[in-house]
């Protein structure tokens, strides 16, 4: 299959680098010139898309899909992706779980209510240009270099009571393979590794483990139609 990864950052390469060990053939697109060689490292076709100013989008030609890892909070790209000429049977954007409200609850893809403007604009903006997307709402980066450990290095967390809500990227890249590789469309999937410890559980701070604030963010959907088991369930084990 012809992928075109349009956005290939932190996430977007190990996602170039999944696919392609999968036998797909990918094209992936940045915005940094600087980074067309790493790209190329991960064994896809690497070109340079400025929405709005590239042209020549030939590359992007017969792609049988697409997945759009633009910054979901940040809207430079919406008015250039409208004026897009191109179309793609399959095509998946990468939103996020902060979406959902910044409160006590368990939240599901049913939530509709309070939903964080920036990021509802965003898919908004993707499903009008491409109803047949499939919307991946991705909680907390993690994987390599990117942990807690890392993150709280030179300060303490604010509140190591709190409950976390994170995804391993080798669960997300995935995932995209199995959606790329399924009938389903135009749905809406949280991204969450299912077990949800708090920061000092984490990070081994000694004293009360009990979660102070229990915001959930629910991956049951997911995990239902795809009868999917995660490789990495539990955040509190993810860099070990």
């Amino acid at each position: 299959m012809k992928v075109a990864v349009v956005g290939c950052g932190w996430l977007g390469e190990r996602l170039a680098a999944y696919l392609v060990k999968q036998g797909e053939q990918i094209i992936a697109t940045t915005t940094s010139p600087e980074k067309l060689k790493q790209i190329s490292a991960t064994g896809a076709e690497a070109h340079l898309l400025e929405f709005g100013k590239t042209t020549d989008l030939t590359f992007l030609n017969d792609c049988e899909a697409a997945i759009f890892s633009m910054p979901a909070a940040k809207s430079n790209w919406h008015a250039a992706l409208q004026t897009l000429d191109l179309s793609f049977p399959k095509t998946v954007f990468f939103s996020s779980t902060g979406i959902y409200p910044q409160s006590a609850g368990i939240f599901s893809e049913e939530q509709h209510e309070n939903l964080r403007a920036d990021l509802a604009a965003s898919e908004e903006i993707i499903r009008t240009k491409f109803p047949q997307t499939n919307i991946l709402r991705l909680a907390g980066l993690m994987g390599d270099e990117r942990n807690l450990t890392n993150f709280f290095k030179n300060r303490a967390p604010g509140d190591p009571r709190k409950v976390v809500n994170h995804i391993h990227y080798k669960d997300i890249v995935r995932a995209v393979h199995l959606l790329l590789e399924s009938d389903i469309h135009s749905e809406i999937f949280n991204l969450v590794a299912p077990k949800h410890p708090t920061i000092a559980q984490i990070l081994d701070i000694p004293g009360d483990h009990t979660g102070k604030s229990t915001r959930i963010i629910s991956a049951e959907k997911f995990i239902q139609n795809f009868n999917y088991k995660f490789i990495h369930p539990n955040p509190q084990y993810f860099s070990r």
